[in-house]
């Protein structure tokens, strides 16, 4: 029994990462997401880009501890991504300012949102919880693409015909 538990979270995990990483179809488009790039200072921009590089790596490494349920390693993971890689430990007090200043408000939201996913990935990875596991991996997954194709869609064309991921079914 325990076997097929795993089996089945492994062909969710896969099937989740599957239907997140490609171009999506099946949601309403009556909103386009709308790309308000970031203009950030180059010294923050590159430690924004290192933190989604790390994030990314992140997101890959969990596909298989959840496939084989080492749910230490998914919850050091869901720990990391929520409290930031590189961004809150390596930001200054003035780079900080400048971010709460620069970053639209919708952004800071989003963000928000995701490190708290991330604290939910830890905590019911602790629970060792396989169902709850998925769900906030798919909504980690989710708030990528909300992100990036709201603010990066140049850097992510798959989302340059701009599908809403809020408004789905």
């Amino acid at each position: 029994m325990k076997n097929h538990s795993l089996r089945i979270v492994s062909v969710l995990s896969l099937v989740l990462l599957a239907s997140c990483t490609t171009k999506q179809t099946g949601y309403h488009q009556d909103h386009v997401a709308t790309n308000e790039s970031l203009a950030l200072p180059k010294d923050i921009s590159l430690l924004l880009t290192l933190e989604m590089q790390a994030i990314n790596q992140g997101m890959m490494e969990l596909v298989p501890a959840i496939a084989s349920a080492d749910w230490q390693e998914i919850a050091k993971i869901g720990r990391e991504i929520k409290d930031s890689y590189i961004m809150h430990k390596r930001l200054t007090k003035q780079q900080r300012e400048t971010l709460n200043h620069v970053l639209p408000k919708e952004f800071q939201i989003l963000d928000h949102k995701f490190h708290q996913m991330a604290g939910m990935l830890e905590h019911t990875a602790e629970m060792q919880k396989p169902e709850l596991v998925n769900f906030y991996f798919y909504k980690l997954n989710e708030a990528c693409g909300q992100c990036h194709s709201r603010y990066a869609s140049e850097k992510f064309p798959g989302f340059s015909d701009s599908i809403n991921l809020e408004h789905h079914h």
